[in-house]
């Protein structure tokens, strides 16, 4: 049977070009319950699942995209009328397949209508909405719109023989029970929970021993002779034959321990389940590992957060998420997400190839087990609203009611531990004990793909010990590998896996928060992000024309290369691209983008002293040179302003000469005889008639200033005829 055929998928009949949408499959793959879209008095029609499956063989039945997408976020008036619809309806909604009987569904109406529900007319219209919808409660919104267009079985083990002191030991004494009721009671049924060759020594240490003086002067104890004192067997098979479980386990765990680890057991946690997809279990743990960053591989970021996602019937991993978000809705949005998401390409992400047979789970579950917490957040409320999951969660200290996952835990910390640096040891924290802490290697994407690795390995080839076939699975001789489960399962037992569009599930799982369009693109989380439809729709020329406006953002946590900005009457979303010189953040995940945004704000935050103390010193050189030039200004009396401003142009001129004189690379130069200090020619002085410059000794030299030697041998220049008085007359 084709491993695609599941509820809530739609299909199109090529021969009438008609589409319908599967409701109902029944668990032994036979028969099911379809609704065809579009049509006004439409109500389910049972379709025999051979039907199905040939015509997918033969063609003219093609799996179609899901038409129906609700395009903008409901009002709370919108949502009130959904939820009033709902409870009015969801009893004989889920009354699955008794609500497609012609008859059931007519009482069912009647009934409704009775308690002052709406008029039958009206309530087959809200039930042909529902079916044609998706089957979940924001069917009765008015927001939707069609679309354009091979592991080993782990033997057992027999204890061997401890010798002959476990073949021989006295017999047992009226005392002897007296000193073992007191061992058990003192040093076994207490919290520090010692096991029981443990209590054993104690035993032998309290009543079976002498103190004696060593060679070195100090007492020591000496057990007596074989014959004298109790086997280790003797000891367990007497308490062996009065064990109270109850008070045991309530001595050394406490009333929590015992409900978690000791009660009956007399249910299975998969009983009564319809197949795969009838019911996820979800859950994190902090992974006993610490990483560094992809950033500075110098710097240690912490432990990272595993979630996993199992389906219950087979075992099987369904999604997973490793990152730094949690535990919390984020770090369960993603998992989530996972769960629906093609895995092929999700392995490609991290560069790990696999097929599809080998991590086959895309799909949505029908009812969804966790521990509280996140679940219990408003943020799970579109779980049911838009994918029709029911959310239920075990009693807090209650891990015991989701086993699947909690017993996955172990199995990846068994396998990555020997292999991972920087994996918590159990002496970290004592005097002397190393700090596992520097051994940190990995970063989160090298861990993730670890975890990858461990994930199909277990759904591959992970034999399941303890799992209790069904008679059918022993007649199919069906491996108890979790990969085989599933399949097995899909093709012969279920009904409850749902598929919904990406988009939609992506939607429904997304945290969403406000983000801003500015001259500079759209702000978010300190990046900036552009898209088609923002460039072409000239947002940003608007923003700095009409100032800046906020959007609804959904984001990923996970990939912050990209998110959705929803348009400002919500009617459509579009996907946002990393502007060009934020492409350092590309691939990164958010808390990686926090972290590095972090450490250049305390790199910064760490320089505004330096750079206010230069500042302080940069303004007291100049206030000292503004000071020199201000004792360095000649006397103005005797001048007019006109007078001072009269020759700018002229002084100008002349100041522009001398520095272009100092400033040529040839400056210096004494070729011709020019240009060389005085004593080369002495006596020498201008000539032309303005040529005032008197003759000057070699200590007038050394004390001109650079400007008064240049303008002194201009001067000279000019009387050589080089542009001299008489040419400027």
């Amino acid at each position: 049977m084709d491993t695609n055929i599941c509820v809530n998928k739609v299909f199109t009949d090529i021969r009438s070009d008609k589409q319908f949408r599967l409701l109902w499959i029944d668990p032994q793959r036979s028969d099911s319950y379809v609704f065809w879209l579009y049509e006004k008095t439409g109500v389910p029609r049972s379709l025999s699942m051979e039907e199905i499956e040939e015509g997918l063989k033969e063609g003219w039945l093609k799996e179609a995209e899901d038409p129906f997408a609700l395009t903008r976020e409901p009002t709370p008036e919108e949502k009130e009328h959904r939820d009033r619809l709902w409870e009015q309806l969801k009893d004989a909604l889920l009354d699955e397949p008794g609500i497609f009987d012609k008859h059931t569904r007519s009482r069912h109406l009647k009934r409704i209508e009775s308690k002052g529900g709406e008029k039958v007319p009206n309530l087959y219209r809200h039930l042909g909405r529902y079916w044609e919808r998706g089957k979940t409660p924001d069917a009765f919104l008015p927001g939707f719109r069609a679309r354009g267009g091979k592991g080993k079985r782990r033997l057992g083990y027999s204890r061997a023989k401890a010798g002959a002191e476990s073949e021989f030991g006295k017999p047992i004494m009226p005392e002897d029970l007296m000193n073992f009721e007191t061992a058990i009671r003192k040093y076994y049924l207490s919290k520090k929970e010692r096991d029981f060759p443990a209590v054993y020594k104690k035993l032998l240490e309290d009543s079976y021993s002498v103190l004696e003086k060593g060679e070195d002067g100090k007492e020591k104890v000496r057990i007596l002779p074989s014959g004298e004192i109790p086997t280790l067997r003797q000891f367990r098979y007497w308490y062996e034959t009065r064990r109270d479980i109850k008070e045991e386990v309530t001595k050394r765990k406490g009333e929590t321990g015992f409900e978690l680890t000791a009660r009956a057991v007399t249910g299975k946690s998969d009983f009564g389940l319809m197949g795969p997809g009838a019911r996820y279990q979800v859950d994190a743990t902090v992974g006993d590992i610490y990483l560094v960053s992809q950033f500075d591989r110098s710097d240690i970021i912490g432990r990272p957060v595993m979630y996993f996602v199992m389906d219950t019937f087979s075992r099987i991993v369904t999604g997973m998420y490793v990152g730094l978000e949690g535990p919390s809705w984020a770090g369960m949005m993603m998992a989530l997400d996972n769960a629906a998401a093609d895995k092929v390409e999700y392995c490609h992400r991290f560069g790990i190839e696999i097929t599809e047979e080998m991590w086959p789970c895309h799909h949505v579950p029908s009812v969804l087990l966790g521990d509280r917490g996140e679940l219990e957040s408003h943020k799970a409320d579109n779980l049911a609203t838009m994918l029709g999951i029911r959310v239920e969660n075990a009693p807090p200290y209650r891990g015991d009611l989701k086993p699947v996952i909690e017993r996955h835990f172990r199995t990846i910390n068994d396998t990555v531990k020997p292999l991972a640096p920087g994996w918590v040891m159990p002496d970290d924290r004592q005097r002397g004990g190393r700090d596992y802490r520097l051994d940190a290697k990995l970063d989160i994407v090298q861990f993730t793909r670890i975890i990858i690795n461990c994930v199909i390995f277990y759904n591959t080839s992970h034999y399941l010990t303890g799992f209790e076939k069904s008679g059918q699975m022993l007649r199919a001789g069906v491996e108890a590998v979790p990969v085989k489960l599933w399949d097995w399962g899909i093709r012969n037992y279920s009904g409850a896996l749902k598929s919904f569009p990406r988009e939609t599930v992506r939607l429904a799982l997304m945290p969403q928060e406000t983000g801003s369009v500015t001259e500079k693109g759209i702000s978010f989380r300190k990046l900036f992000y552009s898209c088609p439809e923002a460039r072409e729709g000239l947002w940003f020329e608007n923003a700095r024309k009409n100032g800046r406006y906020k959007v609804r953002v959904s984001y990923d946590p996970r990939d912050m290369s990209s998110i959705y900005v929803w348009d400002k009457d919500g009617d459509d979303v579009y996907r946002c691209s990393l502007l060009d010189w934020e492409i350092r953040f590309s691939g990164k995940s958010l808390d990686e983008v926090v972290f590095e945004q972090a450490k250049q704000d305390l790199q910064k935050k760490g320089n505004e002293r330096a750079e206010l103390e230069a500042a302080i010193n940069l303004n007291r050189a100049i206030d000292a040179i503004v000071s020199d030039a201000e004792k360095m200004a000649p006397g103005v009396a005797g001048k007019t302003k006109a007078e001072r401003i009269a020759d700018i142009r002229e002084n100008r001129k002349k100041e522009k000469e001398a520095l272009r004189t100092g400033e040529a690379f040839t400056a210096g130069t004494q070729e011709n005889g020019q240009g060389g200090p005085p004593e080369e020619q002495p006596g020498k002085q201008p000539e032309g008639a303005h040529a005032q410059a008197p003759a000057i000794s070699k200590q007038e030299w050394d004390e001109m200033t650079p400007i008064q030697r240049m303008l002194w041998e201009d001067l000279l220049e000019r009387g050589n005829g080089d542009g001299g008085p008489e040419e400027n007359s």
